[in-house]
This record gives C-alpha cells, structure tokens and sequence, in this order.
C-alpha cells in the first residue's frame, strides 16, 4: 500500500464536508430545542423539575455533536494533507495522513451513533409522557 495514488483520498474527500452538513444539521435542530426548552423554564415555574432529564440529556448530546464536528473536521485536514504529500511526492507522509484521516471520520461516524441512541432516548421519554397525559386525560373523561 506503499504506492498511495490519488484515488484513496479521493473516495474519501466528498465523504467527509457531506457527514459535515449531517452533523451541522443536527447541531441545528438540537440548538432549536434548547432554546425553546429555555423559553419554557424561563416561563413556568412547574416546568423546571420536569425537564432537568432533559437538559442532562440535551447537554450530553451537545458535546457529542461537538466532538463529531471537530472529528470530521480534523479528518477532512487530513485527508487534505493526504492529497498535498502525495503531490509532492512524499508517498510515506501521505499514506500515514491517510491513515489519521480514515481513523478520525471512523470516531466521528462512530459518535454520531451514539448520539442517535440518545436522541431516541430523548423522544422516547416524550412518547412515554404523551401517553401518560392521554391516559390521564382519557381516565378523567371516563369518569366525568
């Protein structure tokens, strides 16, 4: 694998900005739920008890998102840094940037898993309160 040509980091480099706008994206949607858990604790007092499961679990995904951003990042430099030694004919520095590279996104890709499960952690608390209220609401109703 001495003989590291152009294509190696070339199957790799669109891989990397596309599990970027992934990860920016869930960044996105998380911090569109932060703030609106903020503008709800902020408002009503009763609420607060209620969600601190989720502010622990929001935080942990938070670092999580971070830490796959800056993963792909550092993979997508390397990678870079694959092409550029290979261009200047310095195979043994490529192929060992390679190497960074391929095992930075695999950590990355590797996060991003576990920050899946614990967004369906998330929602699956939701699922679990939402059905606790219609119970609540149905069992009302029956008796009234």
């Amino acid at each position: 694998m001495e003989d590291l040509n152009f294509w190696y980091p070339a199957l790799l480099f669109p891989a990397i900005p596309l599990m970027m706008i992934v990860f920016g994206n869930r960044y996105s949607s998380l911090s569109k739920l932060i703030r609106e858990l903020h503008d709800r604790v902020i408002q009503e007092d009763e609420v607060r008890v209620k969600f601190t499961e989720q502010i622990e679990l929001l935080t942990d995904r938070l670092f999580l998102v971070k830490s796959m951003q800056t993963l792909a990042g550092l993979s997508f430099i390397a990678n870079l840094l694959t092409i550029f030694f290979r261009y200047i004919n310095i195979p043994s520095v490529a192929f060992s940037f390679f190497g960074v590279a391929t095992i930075l996104l695999s950590a990355s890709i590797l996060l991003f898993v576990v920050e899946i499960q614990k967004s369906s952690s998330a929602l699956s608390k939701h699922i679990s309160d939402l059905k606790k209220w219609i119970n609540f609401i149905l069992s009302r109703d029956y008796f009234l």
